[in-house]
């Protein structure tokens, strides 16, 4: 059974994590974490690497991410490169990259040129 760990509004961790557990973050977090799924809420700010299965953006997000489903709300900010397999993007959610990368393309794409 997996936990939810949260880190409320106000508290800050820097440093690296990860586990298969689901994360609530209300506050910052600097750093590397891998977990199962993100939630990152409105009062939320994440700077580093993040990979995770799922991530729920309606907070700051200042990373290079690698996800399955991306889903950036419309309070969410996202500074960063992103390689993902699903992405919803909602009105007014904004997302600045230099590389938006979809998994499922990468892989046609080593297909083709193996041929």
């Amino acid at each position: 059974m997996y936990k939810l760990i949260r880190i409320n509004k106000g508290s800050f961790f820097k440093g690296n994590y990860s586990g298969l557990d689901d994360l609530e973050l209300y506050g910052s977090f600097q750093g590397s974490l891998k977990v199962g799924n993100l939630y990152i809420k409105t009062s939320g700010i994440f700077i580093g690497d993040l990979s995770a299965q799922n991530v729920e953006i309606e907070g700051r997000l200042n990373a290079n991410i690698q996800t399955e489903n991306l889903h950036l709300k419309s309070t969410g900010i996202v500074d960063g490169d992103v390689i993902y397999r699903n992405i919803i993007i909602e009105s007014g959610g904004l997302l600045k990259s230099n590389m938006v990368q979809n998994i499922s393309k990468m892989k046609v794409l080593k297909k083709l040129e193996n041929h």
